[in-house]
């Protein structure tokens, strides 16, 4: 059994994801100007969330730039640098809780989850502009507002998908009839 191999196609290393997300939180804490000890703690975190999955590393991570950003002056470079990295140590810190480190993970796999990360980063983004330019002309709380109906349209519109997605992965089964379980019926004691 040990010539037996498993052809996954081109891949990487699991332990890239650690090291891709502490790029991004130095990199993003680099470019909101942080002392060098806050940029090297950014990275250190999101290695941490690396080697000890259960640390949320990669989410303390996160947070270094993101409180820097509501310290600073207002910039929208900086604000667009804050929303990638902050999604990205997202997705890299959910992977990261799945995919060991000795392991190798086919690109193939990475692909739905880059093609969300793109989407969501085109609906971020453009609601992180359109709340700098809405600051920019009519003031903060035009914004605040404008901002939380956008999230609140897309908190709904995520819910709607995920109920729906729910729904067809776990059919309720058209034979048997529930009697009062909340659970499928197994046929005997389970």
């Amino acid at each position: 059994m040990r010539e037996v191999r498993l052809d996954i196609g081109p891949a990487i290393p699991g332990s890239v994801l650690p090291v891709v997300a502490a790029a991004a939180a130095t990199g993003a804490s680099a470019a909101m100007g942080l002392p060098q000890g806050w940029v090297g703690a950014a990275g250190a975190l999101a290695l941490l969330g690396g080697i000890v999955r259960q640390s949320g590393g990669a989410w303390l991570a996160a947070a270094v730039p993101t409180v820097s950003l509501l310290l600073a002056p207002p910039n929208p470079w900086r604000t667009a640098a804050v929303i990638g990295a902050v999604h990205a140590l997202h997705v890299l810190g959910s992977l990261m809780l799945v995919v060991p480190l000795r392991s190798r993970i086919a690109l193939a796999a990475l692909r739905p989850a880059a093609r969300c990360f793109l989407l969501v980063q085109l609906v971020g983004q453009a609601v992180g502009a359109g709340a700098w330019l809405v600051a920019g002309h009519s003031g903060l709380p035009a914004a605040v507002i404008a901002g939380a109906l956008a999230v609140l349209a897309f908190t709904i519109l995520m819910v709607g998908r995920l109920r729906g997605q729910r729904q067809r992965a776990f059919p309720a089964p058209a034979s048997a009839p529930m009697r009062g379980r909340t659970g499928p019926d197994v046929g005997g004691p389970s």
